[in-house]
């Protein structure tokens, strides 16, 4: 038995599809999310339609990962983000995980910029047109494991990453460092949908994946020095987010283009970023900026610190 297990922000138009495509090939799994900014309404809609099991929860993504994990009574786990859609079934590659023929299935972290990215300009020129980069690591957005014996060797503890990332960096990265036989999925890009991924196993398509899929609220935090183009990125989201509603589940998956860079050196890339990015700041700056956030908002940084307290005892 397998359970799905779904973090999930703001984006209800996808969440619905999501929940959808996932029952559809797992008809009795568990699925358990964690919502956050309240919405019981929207999700007692959910676990009426799809049997969820769900917490509301004011905390951060980290935080509900591990939550969610701590929660799963099955062997198996596969997590997924609100804004990814099946579009097969993934019994092959969960039989793979029952056999042994790998331990660990995902999307690796070495995508390239969409070309719509590019367009709105979204990364500093340091990140080389790379979106996401750490090869041998994967993303979260689909990332299927046998949970019970991970915890049985290592705890949830096992979960944090023990080796150092310049330029991304994930809290789940430990489970990449610890199952060592991974079976890629591989991205694709698509134009008509906007910004985002379609895997495939070979070629077989398993899956769309939305990049800012809680576009709403995250493109309207960034501030105008980190993201210039905030506006014109979400304005590109919501069109691909439109389209693909408009076409499920009959989608136009022609003319794809190799997400990973077909051809590229990426381990000279990565040298290439890192060598270009800032230094980590030192014990005393991080120090000194804790102290400053305290005494211009205690309220803020007492909550963070009571959520750092519930990591650390989740992690133990």
């Amino acid at each position: 038995m397998i359970s799905i297990v779904t973090p999930y922000w703001n984006g209800a138009e996808m969440m619905r599809l999501h929940l959808e495509s996932f029952r559809r090939f797992f008809p009795d799994a568990p699925i358990l999310v964690s919502k956050r900014g309240g919405g019981r309404e929207e999700m007692e809609d959910y676990r009426k339609s799809f049997a969820v099991q769900y917490w509301l929860e004011d905390c951060e993504y980290e935080d509900a990962f591990l939550r969610l994990l701590g929660r799963c009574t099955t062997r198996f786990v596969c997590i997924s983000d609100h804004d990814t859609v099946l579009l097969s079934d993934p019994a092959p590659l969960l039989g793979g995980l029952e056999r042994g023929d790998w331990d660990l299935v995902g999307i690796e972290e070495r995508i390239r910029n969409h070309p719509s990215m590019a367009a709105a300009r979204l990364w500093h020129e340091d990140y080389r047109g790379w979106y996401r980069l750490s090869p041998g690591y994967m993303d979260a957005t689909f990332l299927m494991f046998d949970l019970q014996a991970f915890v049985e060797s290592w705890g949830l503890k096992g979960v944090r990453a023990c080796e150092p990332h310049a330029s991304d960096f994930e809290l789940h990265y430990g489970i990449c460092e610890k199952l060592r036989r991974h079976k890629y999925l591989l991205p694709f890009h698509t134009r008509r949908y906007g910004i985002g991924n379609v895997l495939k196993d070979g070629e077989q398509v398993v899956l769309w994946h939305q990049w800012y899929g809680a576009h709403r609220e995250r493109l309207s935090e960034f501030d105008v020095a980190d993201l210039p183009a905030a506006k014109e990125l979400a304005t590109i989201v919501a069109a691909g987010e439109r389209a693909f509603l408009a076409d499920y589940p009959v989608l136009d998956l022609t003319n794809l283009e190799p997400a990973w860079g077909k051809g590229f050196d990426v381990n000279a890339e990565r040298c290439a970023i890192e060598a270009g990015l800032p230094a980590q700041p030192s014990w005393r700056d991080r120090t000194l900026g804790r102290l400053r956030r305290l005494i211009e908002n205690p309220r803020t940084f007492l909550g963070q610190f009571l959520r750092w307290l519930d990591r650390r005892w989740r992690l133990r």
